[in-house]
């Protein structure tokens, strides 16, 4: 039993959860000796896509102490309502992650109300899901060498990015998923997915591990080696923790699927791990496509309540709904893996340098705009 995170008052583990559950703050490391000063990093500043606050405390070059406000753009999201309603505003959450939060969404509904999907949008989800985790692993891994300042192959990886978006869009109408999502229903041509454009990747990559400035900066640089970890970052530490191993949302072990794991628990293994990822996931979704057929939408009827968990991968890790179904109107709340990584993110940094701080930030694949959620 391994443990995911805290949503509301309760612990989530990979097969149950418990009603008492410790607070988590984002805050990591201790102060207070001569000399010391503390420092602001953000909201608004270089390197930093989204409002995030650090407060940073150090005696010169190592960071001793650090406190994460995340907060500071908070958004409120109304989440209950009409299925298709809700639909409309968990897919708008964090775009990045459309597909990951819709579908942990709509499979928390349909588990509520004992629905099985047809095998076929099985696999059209685990198409979405496969696709969302190449266009943002290529992402995380342009921001790393972005800010190893090698310009040709951050832009490489960006002309990648912006293909898989290109491939998402011809494929489904919308580079981010929006409105391909239904109870029992994914309204894509996956037929249409090309991916040629990734065959060089490997060599792309091999050239990559040639440039020992760039490695050095990510070897060695914001370790964590818990047994809390979740995605990229857990499978570096050598962990098989990943929802499509450990959940039956979907059948992802129909198409061979096994973990992908490392033995560097810092920047370099998180690095590693997307890299190899994006090579396994293009697989997946090359042998999902030969199995999926396009099916036609059910009407489905809601129940008038029930309640249930579902679990995805998402492509920095689990991604928790909890749907309350009352009066055939769902209510909702999420654990997105932003919230459990940016805690992990605080605690490897302590110890290391403030130059070295912008590789963790991004070897993390966080997102804020998913932990400043409000629900109104």
């Amino acid at each position: 039993m391994r443990f995911i995170g805290k949503l509301g008052t309760t612990c989530i583990y990979d097969s149950t959860h418990t009603e008492e559950c410790p607070d988590f703050d984002f805050h990591a490391g201790s102060s207070g000796g001569y000399g010391e000063f503390a420092f602001v990093y953000g909201p608004s500043a270089g390197g930093l896509v989204e409002s995030v606050q650090f407060r940073i405390r150090t005696s010169g070059e190592q960071i001793l102490e650090i406190y994460a406000n995340p907060y500071f753009k908070t958004r409120r999201f109304k989440l209950s309502g009409k299925v298709e309603d809700v639909t409309l505003e968990v897919e708008r959450v964090n775009a990045m992650f459309s597909a990951s939060h819709t579908l942990s969404f709509l499979l928390g509904v349909e588990k509520s109300m004992d629905v099985s999907p047809d095998y076929e949008t099985q696999l059209g989800r685990i198409v979405e899901l496969e696709l969302e985790r190449v266009r943002n692993h290529l992402y995380v891994l342009h921001k790393l060498v972005e800010t190893g300042a090698l310009g040709v192959a951050s832009y490489q990886l960006q002309a990648m990015q912006e293909t898989t978006n290109r491939v998402i869009g011809e494929a489904c109408g919308h580079r981010y998923f929006f409105g391909v999502n239904s109870l029992n229903h994914v309204e894509c041509d996956f037929q249409r997915v090309d991916l040629r454009y990734l065959e060089g990747f490997k060599s792309f990559f091999n050239d990559l591990l040639e440039n020992r400035i760039l490695i050095d900066r990510f070897q060695n640089n914001g370790r964590i080696d818990q047994d809390w970890l979740i995605g990229p970052a857990a499978r570096a530490s050598g962990r098989k923790y990943d929802a499509r191993y450990d959940s039956d949302s979907l059948p992802y072990k129909d198409l061979g699927f096994t973990p992908l794991t490392e033995r560097s628990p810092d920047t370099f293994g998180r690095f590693l791990v997307r890299v190899e990822e994006v090579m396994q996931s293009v697989d997946l979704i090359q042998e999902a496509v030969k199995r999926w057929r396009r099916n036609e939408r059910k009407e489905i009827k809601m129940r008038d309540s029930g309640e249930a968990e579902s679990r995805v991968e998402s492509p920095s890790g689990d991604m928790v709904y909890r749907v309350r179904i009352d009066d055939a109107k769902v209510d909702v709340s999420f654990l997105p893996p932003s919230k459990a990584n940016l805690i992990f993110l605080l605690k490897s940094v302590i110890g290391t340098i403030f130059t070295d701080f912008p590789f963790n930030w991004e070897s993390f694949g966080i997102w804020i705009s998913e932990i400043g959620v409000e629900k109104r």
